[in-house]
């Protein structure tokens, strides 16, 4: 069974990631690529929470990821796994589709414990 950390650099190894950390929804950080991720553990975790609400507000069932743009064209993506927040900041040249794709399927072949994947 791969560990939080295999899997975090697997996704760090995606054509297009520059960067990424798992954080539990407590904030706690599990595994990184990133340097410095006192920002973007905040960020996952206030948007966690933001998405929780308009989910339940508007009644949708599942949030698939949140993105923010960044003034560097660095993207930030948040994929909500589990008890789990994935935060993965995108290279300013290259295929998002193809990269999203990827990190998507390997979102959605993560269990923690059988659950679906909600935010």
């Amino acid at each position: 069974m791969a560990t939080a950390k295999d899997f975090v650099e697997r996704i760090n190894r995606i054509a297009g990631v520059a960067g990424c950390l798992l954080v539990r929804n407590d904030g706690q950080v599990i595994s990184q690529t990133v340097d410095d991720n006192e920002v973007d553990s905040a960020l996952l975790q206030i948007s966690s929470g933001l998405a929780r609400d308009i989910m339940t507000n508007v009644g949708f069932s599942h949030c698939h990821y949140i993105s923010f743009n960044r003034v560097n064209n660095q993207t930030f993506y948040i994929f909500p796994i589990e008890k789990y927040l994935l935060g993965i900041t995108q290279q300013a040249d290259c295929s998002v589709a193809d990269m999203l794709d990827q990190v998507s399927r390997l979102v959605g072949k993560v269990s923690t414990n059988g659950a679906k994947t909600v935010a």
